[in-house]
């Protein structure tokens, strides 16, 4: 008899006997955006308010933490449940994000289940473009130069002249 024969109620059965009989903890899937502008992170918090999340930035880890309460309890009352797919129960993630970002400037929202979590780069962090400028005298850039007058001695396949 293999394991496919057996009726779903003895399969049940036995995964209440081996303790599956707890739902799965709640682990939220989360996207994170890296960009010129800072990192923006989208996380699936199904049925959770501002109040029931914790965010934190140190140093390169975002922590989001919170607990998504058990729906079914009953008062005084023991139930069983046969199939329970979604999941509840206190989390914590923790992402990876690139270092140098400024915790007092996470923003975060939540709308239709969905953390949003924007973290701007700091102007100093930030690509920019770096202008090169002539040194005074090099005789190339504005034209505001000094002439020069170079001396020197003549070497090998050179003349010197005056």
């Amino acid at each position: 008899m293999t394991m496919m024969e057996f009726a779903p109620w003895l399969r049940d059965l036995n995964r209440f006997m081996a303790g599956e009989s707890q739902p799965a903890a709640f682990l939220p899937p989360a996207d994170v955006l890296v960009s010129e502008d800072g990192v923006e992170v989208y996380m699936d918090v199904p049925g959770l308010r501002t109040d029931d999340l914790e965010i934190e930035l140190e140093n390169d880890t975002l922590s989001v933490r919170g607990e998504r309460g058990f729906a079914y309890h009953a008062d005084g009352e023991q139930r069983v449940w046969r199939h329970i797919e979604r999941r509840f129960g206190r989390f914590e993630r923790s992402l990876r994000v690139p270092g140098g970002l400024d915790p007092e400037s996470v923003e975060a929202t939540i709308a239709d289940g969905v953390l949003a979590i924007s973290i701007p780069r700091p102007e100093s962090l930030k690509p920019r473009r770096i202008q090169i400028r002539a040194a005074p005298g090099d005789g190339s850039g504005d034209g505001q130069t000094e002439p020069q007058q170079i001396e020197g001695t003549a070497t090998e396949g050179t003349t010197t002249s005056a």
